[in-house]
């Protein structure tokens, strides 16, 4: 008797082990594809990639230090946060940079919500992206990195890839620069995308100067180790929008095709 209960334990734990991981892991595929690094080969090629925005005071500060840089990022914008602050999304587009949907409230319960919950959130937060600044994004990042069956359902429902991430600042707690820095300039690699913060997931109140203050020094410290730093399309060699580009100051997608491996 005793050793069927403890084969069932061990079953029941290996089993909740691999939801967790496909839950919480951002190389996982256990729901559905993503894609959670880009091109390897050589000239090696890093992206930076940004959450949560836009911030009234984060993202301006956020775009200046990329254009002292001459670095192209994407931002994974939430929606309701987008509907605040258009001038933003169309600033963010105008220089360069890309757009990707990161939901319309970034619910902290979304990871018990059912498909037709999500089907809205994209749906909506694209559509917004669309009218605000002329481009339909083509990709999604999970809120929190929390991904699950339903979620993919809704992205493959909704047309766009699933895009996670190779190393995190952890930007969105309590940290500092030097912290931020050392979570993911040491760790990169060819094909990295990086991700990092320009907003709060709620009231906005969470310290930006951390990440601001990193961001140079990031930048330096991926040039310093021969890391390139490219945008998000050319890097997945992946068309990010849906639609055309109608802003003429945006620059045009790479070529389309995913990178799955």
């Amino acid at each position: 008797m005793i050793p069927e209960i403890l084969a069932s334990l061990a079953a029941a734990t290996a089993a909740g082990s691999l939801a967790g991981y496909g839950i919480f892991g951002a190389r996982s595929r256990l729901w559905g594809p993503l894609v959670w690094h880009g091109d390897t080969s050589l000239p090696a090629r890093v992206a930076l990639t940004f959450d949560d925005g836009p911030h009234p005071d984060a993202t301006p500060r956020t775009l200046d230090l990329l254009a002292k840089s001459g670095v192209r990022a994407t931002f994974f914008v939430i929606g309701a946060q987008a509907e605040k602050w258009p001038g933003l999304l169309r600033r963010i587009v105008s220089e360069g940079h890309l757009l990707g949907n990161h939901s319309f409230s970034h619910g902290r319960w979304g990871g018990f919500r059912f498909t037709e919950y999500w089907s809205r959130e994209i749906d909506r937060t694209s559509r917004l992206i669309d009218e605000i600044a002329g481009v339909r994004p083509a990709w999604f990042r999970p809120p929190f990195g929390v991904k699950q069956w339903h979620m993919h359902r809704a992205v493959r429902r909704a047309g766009h890839t699933m895009i996670t991430f190779t190393e995190r600042a952890l930007d969105g707690l309590a940290t500092t620069p030097d912290r931020i820095v050392a979570r993911l300039v040491p760790s990169a690699a060819a094909g990295s995308i990086l991700v990092l913060h320009d907003g709060s997931v709620s009231t906005n109140d969470r310290p930006v100067e951390p990440t601001l203050e990193a961001l140079p020094k990031i930048i330096e410290g991926l040039r310093a180790r021969g890391l390139a730093i490219a945008p998000l399309d050319e890097l997945l060699e992946a068309a990010p929008y849906a639609s055309p580009v109608k802003v003429e100051a945006a620059q045009a997608p790479s070529r389309a095709r995913a990178l799955n491996s």
